[in-house]
């Protein structure tokens, strides 16, 4: 298993193969998944297994584990997805359970990620793009200095999309 970044209070890795459940649990909660695609347990345990691949397969850019840095609890997801046909680009997301929610956890992940795929990855781009609805993460976004740009429709659902360039990251952390 490799740790793939780490902050303040969280750590940042690879799934383990026999933590499946933590993930197949994470995503089917329905108080979590409310703005996430729908998909079943078949197709979360494709995507695991997807996940492992990649780890196997050295891809840089993918889905991980994420851990309380104290206790070693798991408290979510987190995710920078490569976009096709464009290598400095990737899509960045989360999931992080309710007991985390309101204490700074999300925009501490999206931070890591963010310090990951720039100063890690190299990356020119990053984006996210959330649920019209989904004011929690916007706001969440737009903490880690994400600029809201114009909205995109994918599989017939509008979505508001946040994004930052590696100039732009480096700026904001020198203010």
């Amino acid at each position: 298993m490799a740790i793939i970044t780490q902050s303040a209070r969280l750590i940042i890795r690879e799934f383990l193969l026999e933590e499946e459940t933590l993930f197949l649990t994470l995503l089917t909660d329905p108080r979590l998944i409310a703005y996430l695609p729908k998909r079943n347990e078949e197709e979360l345990a494709k995507k695991f297994k997807e996940t492992i691949a990649d780890y196997s397969e050295q891809v840089k850019l993918t889905r991980w584990a994420v851990f309380d840095v104290v206790d070693n609890h798991f408290i979510g997801l987190g995710i920078l997805k490569q976009v096709d046909d464009e290598p400095g680009k990737a899509e960045l997301g989360y999931v992080i359970h309710d007991q985390y929610k309101s204490r700074g956890i999300a925009t501490e992940l999206v931070n890591a990620l963010l310090k990951y795929g720039f100063e890690e990855m190299r990356l020119k781009e990053i984006f996210a793009v959330t649920a019209l609805a989904n004011i929690a993460s916007q706001r969440v976004l737009e903490k880690a200095c994400l600029v809201k740009g114009s909205n995109i429709t994918r599989n017939e659902e509008e979505l508001t999309c946040y994004k930052t360039n590696s100039n732009e990251w480096l700026g904001s952390k020198q203010l």
